[in-house]
């Protein structure tokens, strides 16, 4: 495939920049969490203890990966097509929608497919990376701030009655710019599901070793909990279905 056609399709992306961010949730709030949003303290312990960290810096794409980003891939690499698309391509009017029923392992394959026609190294973020890219450095529960905003992102508590194109929500926008990191899908990160404080040289990032891997964000079906910055959910690789997308990173040096 010709590598300018697959730049055309590409979204834009943001840098962000090395300083310390806070991960997490406090132990104190985890309580108040509960009373809030629902569950009991311990529904929201995989949040806590609470760490800053200072990561390297790295690009994030601005929105997810997108169907007509994704048709390229599995017509030059003859790949599984979604079976949201009910066909070997998407339809023109889901073109702009980010591409679901996508595994982890797929989107690995999307990820190496996409670095060999590009020569760039394109990955997916770590779970650190997607938290820093969404909440900046203060620790911000929602990309936008502390207080919740059903105008702000695609959730159920929003009224929304499914899936949006990207970058329909821009008041939803984190604080580097990054749109639809609260609600509208799921997005894998690269990392295995492993208990805080985050440490990048634990081996949770090793892409061979077996295990769940981290999701980030939220979708359209879940309430405004699920949309929070710190929240975990962790799912088997192989798993894909109509909620789960994901975003494309790159190292910078």
């Amino acid at each position: 495939m010709n590598p300018a056609d697959v730049s055309d399709l590409l979204p834009d992306f943001v840098f962000v920049p090395s300083q310390p961010f806070i991960m997490g949730t406090p132990e104190h709030e985890l309580g108040a969490l509960a009373k809030v949003f629902g569950g009991t303290r311990e529904s929201y312990r995989e949040e806590a203890p609470q760490h800053t960290l200072t990561l390297k810096p790295f690009a994030i794409a601005r929105v997810p990966v997108t169907n007509a980003l994704y048709a390229a891939y599995v017509a030059d690499a003859e790949a599984r097509p979604p079976l949201v698309w009910r066909g070997a391509a998407p339809p023109d009017n889901l073109r702009d929608y980010p591409v679901v029923d996508v595994s982890w392992k797929e989107a690995q394959q999307f990820c190496r497919w996409l670095s060999e026609t590009t020569a760039t190294p394109y990955r997916l973020p770590t779970e650190a990376e997607w938290e820093y890219a969404a909440r900046g450095s203060d620790g911000r529960r929602f990309p936008w701030g502390d207080g919740w905003d059903p105008a702000r992102a695609n959730t159920r508590d929003g009224g929304n009655s499914g899936i949006m194109p990207v970058g329909m929500k821009p008041s939803g926008a984190s604080p580097f710019g990054c749109l639809d990191m609260a609600g509208n899908i799921w997005e894998w990160t690269v990392s295995l599901d492993a208990a805080y404080p985050y440490r990048p040289d634990d081996g949770r990032e090793d892409l061979d070793a077996p295990g769940r891997r981290i999701l980030r964000g939220g979708s359209f079906a879940n309430p405004r909990s699920f949309a929070r910055c710190a929240c975990r959910l962790r799912l088997d690789p192989t798993v894909c279905n109509e909620f789960l997308g994901f975003r494309l990173a790159f190292s910078v040096m």
